[in-house]
């Protein structure tokens, strides 16, 4: 889960003010996720609230299924054992998809972070988002009822896009990558589906959420960079929060122009970017024009598993430009770990030692003392393991809280709708 910091010290800046309860509810809760299990004296030390405080709060947290007691424990302090909390699974499930280009997996699970299930579409995303959404919908029933869940048990959906989004409005922005998609309310689409909070965001931000929160907080703030059918980056803050600035377009790495003369025509209408040029299916290119015969992706990563020697040459040149622009990125944001995703850094060393080096060289020496530069621990799964996190965190934010704790007549409507 997320860090605390932010919320922890507007909760104990002012002790006249009493705090929104919904805010309140809302730290402890992801207080007791980030645990996963929690006593009230704990509570009491992360937040600074009093114990009655704490009572009242938790009271509503259990009446509405989202915390649950955990039994006695605290056998770390000395005394008696004290009654703990957790995060409860039995209150219903998060829904994620992550949307690609070729295909969609779809997954649900609790909010202790467990997964339940999970399926794959093999639907490309070119068919436009009326056919995917109402397909990612059914199966997302499907799913629920294969394990003896129904729609009215979904808590939030989160959706993984590999474009552009605007994560206030929910849709993404001129996809290169998704015809038809410009502008078409995926928010309101699902949240009419589910009647739940639905959060919609770039791929590749939940990927970075993903790998942010296996780390804990250690390695912040943290860039993830992937390299696959586009070429796209997420940032997760020191406070672990996701970068989004104003309108969602922060860290679209994949249309920075390259320092390279070179002119390539991108696909969003510019030339030189750097998605043109280091895109999987650009590398393919450069290798058939030296091969002097036609390769596409999929062949094209094979041969750099085999160490095709022109294959392996133009992967290190593609992988100093991409070190170029992680450079300007380690001199103005500064990151504690740069993460490197994508199939084409899981079968060779070659990219992650090329950007390495150029980052190392060109960066600033204070902006790398402490920089970590490595492959990604989750690999395929972080695009999944982020949506869980999204979707986990909408529900146990103040917004969530005050929505899933609404009494029965509330008019307040779930996000998208």
């Amino acid at each position: 889960m997320g860090s605390l910091w932010t919320e922890v010290q507007l909760l104990k800046a002012d002790r006249t003010l009493a705090p929104d309860a919904h805010a309140a509810r809302s730290t402890i809760a992801r207080m007791i996720a980030d645990c996963g299990v929690a006593s009230r004296r704990d509570i009491v030390k992360s937040t600074g609230l009093a114990r009655s405080t704490i009572d009242t709060h938790l009271e509503v947290l259990m009446e509405a299924g989202l915390v649950d007691d955990a039994g006695m424990g605290g056998s770390h302090t000395r005394g008696r054992p004290a009654q703990t909390f957790r995060v409860s699974a039995r209150r219903g499930v998060v829904l994620i998809a992550v949307v690609g280009v070729d295909e969609t997996w779809l997954a649900i699970a609790t909010l202790d972070k467990n997964e339940v299930d999970r399926c794959l579409v093999p639907m490309p995303v070119s068919v436009g988002p009326q056919e995917l959404l109402s397909r990612i919908a059914a199966e997302f029933v499907a799913l629920m009822e294969r394990n003896g869940r129904s729609r009215g048990d979904a808590l939030a959906i989160s959706v993984g896009l590999p474009g552009p989004v605007d994560s206030h409005l929910g849709h993404a922005v001129r996809p290169p990558l998704m015809p038809g998609w410009d502008g078409f309310a995926v928010c309101n689409a699902m949240a009419k589906e589910f009647y739940c909070d639905v959060v919609v965001d770039n791929d590749v931000n939940t990927m970075a959420l993903g790998e942010a929160r296996l780390h804990g907080g250690d390695k912040l703030p943290l860039l993830l960079v992937s390299i696959d059918k586009g070429v796209g980056a997420g940032f997760v803050s020191e406070s672990g929060l996701l970068l989004h600035g104003a309108d969602g377009a922060a860290a679209d790495i994949g249309h920075m122009r390259t320092r390279s003369t070179s002119d390539v025509l991108c696909r969003c209408g510019n030339r030189g970017c750097l998605e043109a040029v280091a895109s999987i299916d650009a590398i393919a290119m450069k290798v058939s024009d030296a091969a002097g015969v036609s390769v596409d992706a999929e062949e094209m990563i094979e041969w750099l598993k085999d160490g095709e020697p022109t294959t392996v040459h133009i992967v290190r040149e593609v992988a100093n430009l991409i070190g170029q622009v992680v450079a300007d990125l380690v001199n103005f944001c500064n990151p504690a770990l740069i993460v490197l995703e994508g199939r084409i850094t899981q079968c060779t060393e070659d990219v992650l030692s090329q950007v390495r080096s150029v980052v190392y060289q060109q960066s600033q020496p204070l902006a790398t003392r402490n920089l970590s530069i490595a492959h990604g621990r989750l690999g395929s799964e972080s695009g999944l393991v982020g949506g869980m996190v999204n979707a986990i965190e909408q529900v146990l934010s103040p917004r969530g809280i005050q929505f899933h704790t609404r009494a029965p007549e509330s008019d307040l409507l779930p996000l998208g709708l």
